[in-house]
């Protein structure tokens, strides 16, 4: 008797764990779903930032797109080049918006620009590009996308950092502005300007203009550039 008692012992605590064992199984499935469903909610709310982040840099770049057309037109012109509002509005289009939809913004213009509207200060179409005055355009894109790239390295949003990188593009857009200017006259229009004639109509008369919209856009930054976080991060 004590045996067959041992015996039925030993099977009623077989069959306990055999019972036990789904109720294991069922916590860790809960548990590997309860995971799933945690990973699931964190994708999703990063696609869904990532599209909120994408439509607003498509509609913002839109924006000052329209912003680069009307400040093309407010122009005085000094010899072959004009005094526009074209600089102020790209420099702080790339400044604000980052290196990415800054740069998509100035490219999408001349872009638009060179497929034949109207919207640069003497007109458009490729032969714009003949012109000595394109290269500042050109100038408007690269120094954009450096003066951009210097303020996120810095991550400061105050004066100094953005009259730097104002800088910084002023630079960069009058290396390649005189550069390209100079070949268009000295090589495709084969002129005889002298050197300092050249740079008293492409460059000089305009240095002073030029640092004082790096003040103004970098008065105006600073305040701006609480409603543009986000855009200079990938």
């Amino acid at each position: 008797m004590n045996g067959f008692d041992e015996w039925q012992k030993q099977d009623e605590q077989v069959d306990d764990l055999q019972n036990d064992k789904p109720m294991q199984d069922d916590d860790k499935s809960a548990d590997i779903d309860n995971g799933s469903v945690a990973l699931d909610v964190k994708k999703a709310r990063e696609d869904h930032e990532k599209r909120r982040k994408y439509i607003l840099g498509i509609a913002t770049s839109g924006l000052f797109i329209a912003l680069m057309i009307i400040s093309a037109f407010i122009s005085i012109p000094i010899g072959p080049i004009k005094i526009t509002l074209q600089f102020l509005v790209t420099n702080i289009c790339c400044l604000l918006l980052g290196k990415k939809w800054g740069t998509i913004s100035v490219l999408l213009y001349l872009l638009l620009g060179l497929f034949g509207l109207p919207i640069f200060s003497d007109g458009g179409g490729f032969a714009y590009v003949l012109k000595p005055s394109f290269g500042f355009l050109i100038g408007m894109l690269v120094g954009g996308f450096f003066a951009a790239w210097f303020r996120e390295k810095v991550g400061k949003n105050n004066f100094l950092t953005y009259l730097w990188a104002s800088l910084i593009d002023l630079l960069i857009l009058d290396i390649i502005g005189v550069a390209y200017g100079a070949g268009i006259m000295y090589g495709y229009m084969h002129l005889s300007t002298a050197v300092w004639d050249f740079l008293m109509m492409m460059l000089i008369p305009f240095i002073p203009i030029d640092i004082a919209k790096c003040v103004i856009c970098s008065l105006i930054c600073p305040r701006l550039s609480k409603y543009s976080r986000g855009f200079d991060k990938k």
